[in-house]
Formats: C-alpha cells, structure tokens, sequence
C-alpha cells in the first residue's frame, strides 16, 4: 500500500469516528490560517464547535474513540509545525465570545469573558465601564483563553491577579464546571488547569476606577506597545521568557540579532523577542531561527533561553 493511499484509509477512518457530530469538522486542514504566525502543517481534523453542546459532545465522541485532542483556541502564542497536528485540532476562530456583567457593587464587579472573546475587546469593555484589573491585557494579542494559558500581563502584573474563576470542561469526561482562582496553578507565563481540559469561559474580579484615568493608561500602553513590538506582519508574541533578572529582548538587541533571518522568518527589528513571518516562512525556518538565536545567546552571553512560544505538532514524516 502506497503512502498516499494509507494517508486515504487514516482520514476515511477519522471522518467515520467523528460522523453525525454537530460541530463543523475540517478534515487535513492546514492550520496557518487558524494561527497569529501565520505558519503550520494540517490537522488531521480540525473542529470547530460553536456551542458548549457541541463541544462536550465533541469531546465525549473523541474520549470514546480514543482519539487526541489538542485545544489551539485562537491561535495566538504558538506555532504549528510543519507536519501538522495528528488527532482532532479544537479552534475557536470566530465562536465563545461575549462579555456579561455577572455582579456588580461599589466595592467590586465580576466580569464573565468568554475564552474566545478578543483580549481587546475585553480590555476596552471594562476601561470604558470604570472597572480596573485588566489594564496589564492592554495590546496582548489573542482570546481571553489563551491570555489564561499564558498567564499574560506586563512586568508587573499578570492576568491571575484578576482572576476569580473559570468555566471549564474536562478532556477526560463530565460536564462543564466552575474552578475557583485558587485550584489554578498560576507561575510566569503559565496557568494550569488540575487536569487537561477546555476553558469555556473566565471571570473576573474588578475594582471601580476613574474610567477617563484607565481610558488614558490604555492609550499610553497602546502608543508604547506600537512603538515597541512589530505591527501588521504575522507573529506569535514573545518568544522566549525573561531569564531572572534579564530581558529577553535586550539580551538578543546587545547581540547584534535583531534582523537575523531564515527563510521566511526574522528576528523582529523593531523588538528583538519577537519574530515575524515576511511571507512564505515555514515551522521549520521559525524553529531555526529560534535555535541560531539560542545558541548565540548562550556563546555570548552564558544565559540559555527558554521558550515562551508554545510549539505544537510534528515535523513531516
């Protein structure tokens, strides 16, 4: 049997498990499209569920078949690699939005988003109400699910100081639940759920604000975040963590790496932590770039860098 025709029976296989389910279902889809790097290989299906109903049912269906699920959400902050995702991709390009005051008092509000609302949105929603904890979102780019997983936020403060609850659902099985703040295991950069699972939505606790105070403080942030990171070229956000005490970005400017290129890729000359996509890159060529960028550092500097960049999928066979 050929490899093409092998690749043939695998997707017939996959698209008779996942038959008669609600959500749409995109089968060997190429995932750059679903990504803020514009970059990545196929999934071998790739769902997209626009209810809560359909996902849990989704999810029941991929549990029962003992398929993988990998949750890509909106795409933000991650790189596909060029072989693609095996097993069913769950994206979330236009579906989970909205923003929905649950409680209001002179003391404080809570503020449900759910985990595909735009970061923007969210940010210009609360700051336009009075309502402060979210300024540190200001110019992060991506879903409010994805700000979670990253635990995102400035130097200062990060989107777990905010944080009351979440809405989730299990990869393993039952049905959408509420998790408090505390059973979330927040560090730098990461947030983890107590067991692997989909945000469906995050509440916030927020304070009362002078609203034409946090309407400039989103201004400032938005003028210095244009000047200081790359604009209207695919990207991914940062890609390494701030070692102790450094700064990723400064690091790699003080070793002469901003513009490096391979291929399609480039270290960001506006900010050194950031790579673009100037057309045509591929995983591959990212990946590289990352490893030149990691061992001049580590050379010039004797510091290693860690990814920030969540990396997904496989190399083609």
């Amino acid at each position: 049997m050929s490899i093409g025709s092998m690749e043939e029976v695998m997707a017939l296989e996959m698209a008779e498990k996942l038959r008669d389910l609600d959500c749409e279902i995109l089968f060997d889809e190429m995932l750059a499209a679903y990504t803020t790097f514009q970059v990545g290989g196929p999934a071998d299906a790739l769902a997209l569920p626009e209810t809560e109903d359909e996902l849990v049912e989704l999810l029941e269906r991929c549990r029962s078949e003992a398929l993988a699920v990998t949750v890509l959400g909106g795409g933000a902050n991650t790189l596909v690699r060029d072989g693609g995702v095996r097993g069913v991709v769950v994206a979330f390009p236009k579906a989970f939005r909205g923003i929905e005051v649950v409680e209001q008092s002179a003391e404080r509000v809570l503020l449900e988003a759910r985990a595909g609302e735009k970061i923007p949105a969210l940010v210009r929603f609360a700051a336009e109400r009075g309502w402060a904890g979210t300024e540190c979102l200001a110019g992060v780019p991506g879903t409010v699910g994805g700000a979670l997983a990253m635990n995102a936020g400035t130097a200062e403060s990060y989107i777990e100081d905010a944080v009351e609850s979440v809405r989730w659902v299990p990869l393993d099985g039952g049905a959408p639940e509420r998790l408090p703040a505390k059973d979330l295991r927040f560090s730098y950069r990461r947030a983890e759920l107590p067991a692997p699972g989909v945000v469906l939505a995050v509440r916030f606790s927020l304070r009362p604000a002078d609203a034409g105070e946090l309407r400039e403080q989103l201004r400032r942030s938005a003028v210095q975040r244009r000047e200081r990171q790359p604009w209207g070229v695919p990207c991914a956000g940062s890609i390494f963590k701030n070692p102790p005490g450094e700064r990723a970005g400064v690091l790699i400017e003080s070793a002469g790496l901003k513009g490096m290129r391979v291929g399609g890729a480039q270290v960001s000359e506006v900010h050194g932590n950031f790579m673009v996509n100037l057309g045509g890159a591929t995983a591959a060529d990212v990946l590289a770039l990352i490893g030149e960028v990691k061992r001049t550092i580590l050379e010039q500097k004797g510091i290693e860098l860690t990814l920030e960049l969540n990396v997904i999928g496989e190399d083609p066979a």
